[in-house]
């Protein structure tokens, strides 16, 4: 695929030489010490150097945007274009992690208001820009206003989308309001993650002795399940589904998120890659490594692994942009392979897997929305 890279090695690829027990060949139903071995290995290997990428990303946006504008605004802005890209892949590698500090301060909201159904970022940014107001922009007031103009999609149609505001200073002190705002998002998600004693990592490694937020381990290793469910059930029902409808004919590519970017169809292929990554975590020590102690496990495990691969190879083939790929003769159809796999994967997870690992995965934010 052009212009398209793999995004981030992480999830058992960083070698913190953790220690793991042998697999015996089948198993009893996983213990308390099953699941804290696991929520362990996904939060160093997994959790935390997402939200380490993402303030990283967040930082380097901040500065593009800043830089650009300096240099004469956001016509061209191909640093901040590149910058841009950079966090929608860190975003997207995080996305299905709906919990804890994400649920704080409406943060994933505030990075990304999407799927916006009634068109609000656009709406807002319209009437913001016809009647530019300096204090609309002022940090905390910006920060608690409307979450549809502070994040992702708003940056977006600035950077992709609005040509008429390339040369309009205010639209340039919005676009780097934004990138502040990106950036303090992103870097209070690491350090509410990662720092200090009340760290949500440390919430999670001491969920075995029961704390405000978890029962038990296993009760932490069941939210890290929901969030491999949703990864799926995101790119299923908000991805696909909503764009590709049950015919050529009721396709709306203009659903599809990051149309504007042409970037939809990069997003699906991370969002896969980062639940891949959260499933097998490399081998060792993931939810994969639990699945093949039990028994039927390693057959399950396979099948899983198979339609994994099946359905990256098919994204792989495909362009970056959802109106690209439905322009290509039998478009559609390749898509709607993809979308029958994504299903296939979400009907595994939250029926087998869900059983044989006695995690009842049950509804999420992301259902029925």
């Amino acid at each position: 695929m052009t212009q398209r890279r793999q995004f981030l090695g992480f999830c058992g690829g960083l070698g913190l030489g953790l220690t793991l027990r042998p697999l015996p060949a089948f198993a009893a139903a996983p213990d308390q010490d099953d699941f804290a071995e696991l929520n362990n290995a996904l939060l160093d290997q997994c959790l935390l150097p997402r939200y380490e990428a993402l303030a990283v990303a967040g930082e380097s946006l901040e500065g593009a945007l800043r830089r650009d504008c300096a240099d004469g605004g956001l016509g061209g802005a191909e640093e901040s274009k590149k910058a841009f890209h950079a966090m929608m892949d860190a975003w997207m590698a995080a996305q299905h992690l709906r919990f804890g500090p994400s649920e704080l301060f409406l943060r994933a909201d505030r990075m990304q208001f999407w799927p916006d159904k009634r068109g609000v970022t656009g709406r807002r940014l319209s009437q913001l820009l016809a009647n530019p107001d300096p204090a609309a922009l002022e940090p905390q007031r910006f920060a608690q206003g409307s979450v549809a103009i502070q994040g992702l999609p708003a940056l977006e149609r600035l950077l992709f989308d609005m040509p008429e505001a390339a040369e309009q200073p205010f639209a340039c002190d919005l676009a780097v309001r934004i990138g502040e705002n990106l950036k303090e998002i992103s870097a209070g998600l690491l350090a509410d993650w990662r720092d200090g004693p009340s760290a949500y990592a440390a919430v999670l490694r001491n969920a075995r002795q029961g704390d405000a937020e978890f029962l038990d381990a296993k009760e932490a290793s069941l939210q890290l399940a929901k969030s491999l469910r949703s990864a799926l059930l995101i790119v299923v029902d908000f991805k696909l589904q909503r764009v590709l409808g049950e015919a050529v004919r009721n396709a709306k590519p203009k659903r599809a998120e990051s149309w504007r970017s042409g970037r939809s169809l990069r997003n699906i292929e991370i969002n896969l890659e980062a639940a891949q990554a959260l499933y097998q975590n490399g081998g060792q020590g993931g939810f994969s490594a639990l699945l093949r102690r039990q028994p039927d496990g390693p057959t399950l495990h396979v099948e899983i692994e198979a339609v994994f691969r099946r359905t990256r190879k098919k994204l792989a083939n495909l362009p970056a942009s959802m109106t690209e790929a439905l322009e290509e003769e039998g478009g559609w159809q390749r898509l709607s392979a993809v979308r029958d796999d994504v299903s296939q994967l979400l009907a595994l997870i939250s029926g087998p897997f869900s059983q044989m690992l006695d995690l009842p995965l049950g509804f999420n934010s992301f259902d029925g929305d």
